[in-house]
């Protein structure tokens, strides 16, 4: 069974726990664990570590068969793959993060720690919110300005250098502050350090040289995890779809006693949707694709190439955000009901659409590269 197959068999056990995950605001255990066991947090670790090393593509239709499920599942296990910097790890510190294949690490990308040089590694502090999934994650990969005694280590550019620094969550306390509308059960919590050792070997960046030398390795690791937490929204807007299919069957009209099926206004909004997802779908892919299939080939990828990954991506979310909203306005009163999936989709896509890597900003960004202009972020 491929774990896309395997996606799709957990549907059931997910629908299941729905209401569990929203309650307690976070995976129960028992869900991680059994997810974690089916490889589902290992689908980009290298087959060096352990892991599965599934192309960029098979991870996206995995995420967006759970996402199809479920939105906060969906995101956890897209978040527990962003690793980052796995290819820059050393062997000793990789096999010793995924030697367990049961392993999940959690992450934030936020620079609001402070890692200060000291003999043998850094000291670390700091609080990080957003931290999803981090009750169920064993690692934590924390980013962090590195620090020279009192001030900011620079890089050769004259920017405060950034380091992730990989810890075990249990030397970090969790503060509860994840209470939220959409994407409610991630256990999205903040993360405090308080003067945490961390050896050398386990801080690292995206500037450190590629210790595994395949090609596949050079894959920008921001255009695989920005791309994963888009084809969220189209897999959240897919399970729309299916739903407002399914209350079709049934439902008409008060007044008229007219058939939703039989509705125009439905019918023209349901094409629409449809239109929406499978579109932004296909652009998605397709510059997923290019951009694989360029590091495969050994080149260096573009920044035309990585700026098409972020269009698609930027449009996705907004593709499925629009398709959601089609789908919620023609369910009616029914929509509004907790009991409906339609509410969850409403408020989950939307929450993805408040993600900081798809910020209406990076249109900008991709326009001026479009113009033959450098980009003007860093991280593009």
């Amino acid at each position: 069974m491929t774990l896309l197959d395997a996606a799709w068999a957990f549907r059931p056990r997910i629908l299941a726990d729905r209401e569990c995950i929203e309650a307690g605001r976070r995976l129960p255990d028992d869900l991680a664990r059994d997810l974690a066991r089916a490889g589902f947090f290992r689908l980009s670790v290298p087959e060096d570590y352990g892991g599965l090393d599934l192309s960029p593509l098979e991870v996206l239709e995995i995420y967006e068969e759970l996402a199809r499920a479920d939105g906060s599942v969906a995101w956890c296990v897209m978040n527990g793959n962003a690793n980052w910097t796995t290819p820059q790890l050393s062997k000793e510190v990789a096999h010793s993060i995924f030697a367990d294949p049961n392993v999940i690490v959690a992450n934030s990308t936020r620079p609001s720690g402070k890692a200060v040089v000291v003999d043998g590694g850094y000291r670390m502090s700091g609080r990080w919110s957003l931290v999803s999934g981090c009750e169920i994650s064993t690692w934590l990969i924390l980013m962090c300005i590195v620090y020279d005694n009192d001030r900011p280590r620079l890089t050769p550019a004259g920017t405060p250098e950034s380091r992730f620094m990989l810890c075990p969550t249990a030397d970090c306390e969790i503060i509860d502050t994840w209470t939220a509308g959409g994407l409610r059960g991630t256990g999205s919590h903040d993360v405090v350090a308080r003067d945490l050792f961390i050896p050398a070997l386990r801080g690292s960046f995206f500037t450190d040289p590629l210790v595994l030398g395949h090609p596949r390795y050079r894959l920008p690791a921001s255009s695989r995890v920005i791309s994963g937490l888009s084809v969220l929204a189209l897999g959240i807007a897919r399970g729309a779809i299916e739903t407002l299919l399914g209350l079709a069957a049934d439902k008409r009209h008060e007044r008229t006693g007219q058939s939703m099926r039989e509705d125009r206004g439905a019918q023209s909004r349901l094409a629409h949707a449809e239109t929406l997802v499978g579109s932004a779908r296909a652009f998605l892919f397709d510059t997923v694709g290019r951009l694989w299939d360029t590091v495969l080939a050994g080149r260096e990828p573009t920044i035309g190439e990585r700026a098409a990954v972020r269009m698609a991506s930027c449009h996705a979310v907004n593709s499925g955000a629009q398709a959601v909203d089609l789908i919620y306005l023609t369910g009616g009163a029914t929509s509004l009901y907790a009991s409906c999936p339609l509410e969850r989709a409403f408020r989950d896509v939307h929450a993805i659409t408040q993600h900081i890597a798809v910020h209406p900003r990076v249109m900008e960004t991709a326009g001026r590269v479009l113009f033959g202009l450098e980009p003007d972020v860093p991280t593009f």
